[in-house]
């Protein structure tokens, strides 16, 4: 796993990727509700974990790979607009129950998607993301259910843009 740190011209795609992952990745920021101690694999990189063997279970999040999209230029070259597009997805499903025996999947879903909308919009983590060339940052939420071995699956899924300038050095 990679440090998080700023986004030059070499390290577009993959620094912006750790940037996002280690900020969802981060227990203070997002809870495990199925694991207070924080010790079970949580979030994932780039693809769905094999839900076989050693899969650590729902819920979980999965960070896709960054896409940058490559802006406007200035006409002396001087500086580049990129945009960084993400798709950060949160899994539940209704294995678990409440006190009372109700299925609480998709409030599982909820409790994660408002831990990841209070990281994105944490006035710090803005700073910290903006000191790394990440500003900008703009997200549209969808939700959804599938089923899964006749389970239902909660699925939220964000789609997640940033948008900043490189300032090209000579």
């Amino acid at each position: 796993m990679a440090d998080s740190a700023r986004i030059t011209y070499t390290n577009i795609a993959r620094q912006s990727f750790w940037n996002l992952y280690n900020l969802i990745n981060n227990r203070s920021n997002i809870p495990d509700p199925n694991n207070s101690a924080g010790t079970r694999k949580f979030v994932y990189q780039s693809r769905i974990p094999n839900l076989g063997r050693n899969f650590a279970g729902f819920p979980f999040i999965l960070v896709s790979r960054s896409k940058p999209s490559k802006g406007k230029t200035t006409a002396d070259l001087s500086k580049k607009f990129h945009s960084f597009d993400f798709t950060v997805t949160v899994y539940s499903q209704d294995t678990d129950s409440d006190s009372s025996g109700n299925p609480s999947g998709a409030e599982t879903a909820d409790t994660i998607t408002n831990s990841i909308i209070n990281t994105l919009d944490n006035p710090t983590n803005r700073k910290t993301l903006l000191n790394y060339l990440m500003g900008s940052l703009e997200y549209d939420i969808d939700t959804n259910e599938d089923e899964l071995e006749g389970k239902a699956v909660f699925i939220t899924e964000f789609d997640i843009r940033f948008e900043n300038n490189l300032i090209k050095s000579a």
